[in-house]
């Protein structure tokens, strides 16, 4: 019979595509939040870890460190805002973290960028780490707001304990002059920056080792 091996051929087609596993449908594009972690980590529901991107909210207590000022504020406030909320989610050109969390701008039904009002708000300062600057116009221009009305974190943050700082052109990082990390920057990349606040108006992030 000609057409017995066409069958089998077909058949063994299916058995290979039932034993294959689904592919991944990707990212979420909305999805309901389970917890908020702290200021800019949540749970999504399914349990999905979130990092909100672009922005760096002040650290819980943790390893016997006390929670940094307005740490508990900013927790609260990101789970008043989500709470009952379907996110819409979107991304950058980098999905995840090297903790595998997922990167995600967050916006509420209504259109609020989560991400600016935390910033906005004085709850978060804008960490940018390239490529992920889709935002970054906004996420600068609620921070500016935030430090001149001096809100929240910026009651303390333009405080400054040295006569100058060194930035990182390429990664947008304020150093202070002794930080090992300094030295390692390239020439070209290399500003002098006479203080904190100026820093921060253009979109500079404290070094998390020397935390100008």
């Amino acid at each position: 019979m000609k057409w017995w091996p066409s069958l089998i051929s077909s058949l063994a087609v299916l058995a290979l595509v039932a034993g294959c596993p689904a592919q991944s449908a990707g990212p979420p594009r909305q999805a309901p939040v389970a917890r908020v972690i702290d200021g800019d980590t949540l749970v999504l529901g399914g349990g999905v870890r979130v990092r909100v991107l672009g922005i760096d909210a002040p650290e819980m207590e943790k390893d016997g460190q006390p929670a940094e000022f307005l740490a508990h504020k900013a927790k609260a406030v990101l789970s008043d805002l989500t709470r009952g909320q379907t996110l819409h989610l979107e991304y950058d050109r980098q999905r995840y973290d090297h903790y595998g969390r997922l990167l995600a701008y967050l916006f509420l039904s209504d259109g609020t960028f989560i991400n600016a009002e935390l910033v906005r708000q004085g709850l978060a300062r804008v960490y940018f780490h390239a490529p992920n600057e889709r935002y970054r116009d906004r996420l600068l221009a609620a921070q500016r707001e935030a430090l001149e009305a001096q809100r929240g974190v910026w009651r303390q943050l333009l405080k400054q304990d040295e006569p100058y700082y060194l930035g990182n052109r390429n990664t947008l990082r304020l150093h202070r002059p002794a930080c090992p990390l300094a030295a390692q920057m390239a020439p070209a990349h290399r500003v002098r920056l006479e203080s904190k606040k100026d820093a921060y108006l253009q979109g500079y992030s404290p070094c998390r080792s020397c935390k100008p």
